[in-house]
């Protein structure tokens, strides 16, 4: 007859429960890896929708009133947190198992009966767990007046909503370059009394009070005016006569709330709706002098002029920065 060894079963009993913790420790370590994934790129998808929806917010403002302040913010800074923690709690019995004893009384007590019962512990075990995620952006709210104001000149150029005397006609190609070229105040150092700035004489300029034409000289950081996303651009900065231009790539008027056969919705805020056309040979209307172009090109490119007028010149004296912050969360 086989005798069983005293402890066996307790030990399997311990054995079983360390895995057991085990097992769900790791369970729970590879949810989190996985979850901390997928909240990061969902995080990350989430930037050009955020984008989008300012501009579309701006772009129905300006049509509604020309002279409105643009609501702009610059995202910086993407954060994704995950929790996942596994907290177990383990009883194990201590003692002997229950039994019990019955035995008939002797003496002055025969005829009574009594029993002894001897318990221990049923083990058990218990599993808290926690599962805690947090997504953030850290924003930059744009507050400067030159920030403001070129955003503005970007949002009417790109609406056609440019300031003019005769508000009845949609303006030329050529005056709204010229009046955009006023209107934009080009990122540039301070001026006292010296700086590293380039000045360029930009004529044409309407004066506000007395509506007559006139000469205006323009300080420019030259940072600004190189590059494939410069809003104001120079070629030469080395010639005798530097000739600010505006980029080619972005478009006067370029974007319409009314919809022709070869227009594309590129969005909507509210009841307005925006489109652009659809591809270079489109019949799509367009400013007087203006070449076709790709509007859906024009929109993708002016997302990114955007981002490149919030940018200011570096305090440290190169580079850009932008300034301040507020952190948009989600959890």
């Amino acid at each position: 007859m086989d005798k069983a060894v005293p402890g066996t079963g307790r030990n399997l009993q311990r054995m079983f429960l360390r895995l057991a913790c085990l097992a769900a420790s790791v369970l729970v370590c590879g949810c989190a890896s996985t979850q901390l994934n997928y909240n990061t790129a969902d995080l990350a998808s989430s930037l050009n929708s955020l984008t989008k929806r300012q501009i579309f917010f701006n772009l129905a403002q300006a049509l509604a009133d020309p002279e409105f302040v643009p609501s702009q913010a610059t995202i910086s800074i993407g954060t994704a947190t995950t929790l996942n923690a596994v907290t177990p709690s383990v009883s194990l019995p201590l003692g002997v198992p229950t039994m019990t004893i019955a035995r008939d009384g002797t003496g002055r007590f025969a005829g009574s009966q009594f029993s002894t019962q001897v318990t221990s512990p049923v083990p058990t075990l218990g599993v808290s767990m926690t599962d805690g995620w947090n997504q953030s952006w850290t924003m930059v709210p744009l507050n400067t007046a030159p920030q403001l104001r070129r955003l503005r000149a970007l949002y009417q150029y790109a609406t056609g909503t440019m300031p003019r005397p005769d508000k009845s006609r949609d303006l030329t190609l050529e005056e709204a370059e010229r009046q955009f070229l006023c209107e934009y105040p080009a990122q540039a150092f301070n001026v006292s009394p010296t700086s590293e700035n380039v000045v360029v004489r930009i004529d044409g300029c309407l004066n506000n009070n007395t509506r007559q034409s006139q000469s205006r000289l323009v300080h420019i950081d030259p940072t600004f005016t190189q590059g494939p996303s410069c809003v104001i651009c120079i070629d030469d900065l080395n010639a005798k006569q530097l000739r600010p231009h505006i980029n080619p790539n972005l478009k006067y008027h370029f974007i319409r709330t009314e919809k022709t056969s070869d227009m594309v919705s590129i969005g909507s805020h509210g009841t307005t709706n925006f489109y652009a056309c659809g591809s270079p040979g489109g019949d799509c209307p367009r400013a007087e002098q203006q070449e076709p172009f790709d509007g859906r090109k024009a929109f993708s490119d002016f997302i990114l002029f955007v981002y490149e007028a919030a940018s200011t010149p570096s305090a440290a004296g190169s580079g850009r920065q932008t300034g301040g912050s507020f952190v948009y969360s989600v959890r």
